[in-house]
């Protein structure tokens, strides 16, 4: 415990000299054969810089790991027989190609794969949230009181994900990395850290991930990976749109903690019931309160932190 508030007392610190220095340029750049401490992102003398985790550099992970542990434990949607077999063959959802059903099935399996200290992708993918919503150009340390700054519950990020996996992290992710959504999440966050209607974000983010994975698993998604012809794509797209009805109804009807549960219960009976409509006017509000100007800003400075090696500054003295 001292040694973890020791490295984020030294990160605070970093961080406050970090932001009065102008970017700099490495002069040498990491092993490649050595791997980063994952306990914190310290040296004895050293803070360490990483790019940013892209949603793409995951999925091509998740694709190259050994994925049948994880498969095996999907479950399909709710069992139908008799008349409601029937019905659900003349009326439910359409069903998708086979390329398509895999990365469905893919996709749910990720909910499976427990956070990993062992995994250098996994706490990078923590420490690019971080970064990313509070505005941070520091790697964070992997244990401390300002994971709950985004929303965790705790110290330890790793044991709020517990119900939906590394899904809830790429989710998470798609938000913060994707320069169409991230001025959204920065509006999230803000309203998240506002004394009258704050709330844990990362929590929030993880039941929507919960009701994204349960709408995807029961087929209401279909027609839209159909059209799309791309799964991972429109189902963190309907997570984004899922987290701003949301975020619409937490702040124009001034919600608080207190009715967190439920927002959420009618959020998932929403989204399950409307999910075109749901869809439909995210992209809405994102053409209407977003210009073209703001989501390039943010792809330069997305862009600028997931490009190049990892930079390395000397810890402050004293």
């Amino acid at each position: 415990m001292e040694e973890s508030e020791s490295s984020l007392a030294k990160f605070e610190e970093a961080e406050d000299e970090w932001d009065n220095v102008a970017e700099i340029t490495p002069n040498f750049h990491a092993d490649p054969d050595k791997e980063i401490n994952n306990d914190t992102s310290f040296s004895d003398n050293m803070i360490v810089i990483s790019p940013l985790t892209t949603v793409e550099a995951v999925i091509d992970y998740i694709n190259r790991s050994e994925m049948e542990e994880y498969l095996s434990q999907v479950k399909h949607g709710p069992d139908k027989n008799g008349f409601r077999k029937i019905f659900s063959c003349l009326l439910g959802p359409p069903s998708l190609p086979p390329h398509l059903r895999q990365t469905q099935k893919l996709v749910q399996a990720t909910a499976f794969i427990a956070f990993s200290n062992e995994v250098p992708l996994h706490l990078s993918m923590l420490r690019t949230l971080y970064r990313q919503l509070t505005g941070s150009t520091l790697d964070c340390p992997r244990y401390g009181a300002h994971w709950e700054d985004i929303g965790f519950q705790g110290s330890d990020p790793s044991t709020d994900l517990r119900g939906v996996g590394l899904l809830g992290l790429v989710q998470a992710l798609y938000l913060v990395i994707t320069p169409e959504m991230f001025p959204f999440a920065q509006d999230v966050y803000h309203l998240s850290r506002q004394e009258s209607q704050e709330f844990p974000l990362m929590v929030l983010s993880l039941n929507i991930t919960r009701i994204t994975l349960h709408v995807l698993r029961d087929g209401l998604l279909n027609r839209y990976l159909t059209l799309e012809d791309d799964v991972w794509t429109t189902v963190n797209f309907y997570y984004c749109a899922l987290f701003y009805h949301v975020y619409h109804i937490w702040k124009s009807q001034h919600k608080t903690i207190s009715s967190s549960g439920f927002v959420l219960q009618e959020a998932e009976s929403f989204g399950r019931a409307n999910v075109g409509l749901v869809i439909k006017n995210f992209e809405r509000f994102l053409n209407i309160n977003y210009s073209v100007a703001v989501k390039q800003a943010a792809r330069e400075q997305i862009h600028k932190y997931t490009k190049g090696n990892a930079v390395f500054m000397p810890l402050p003295h004293g």
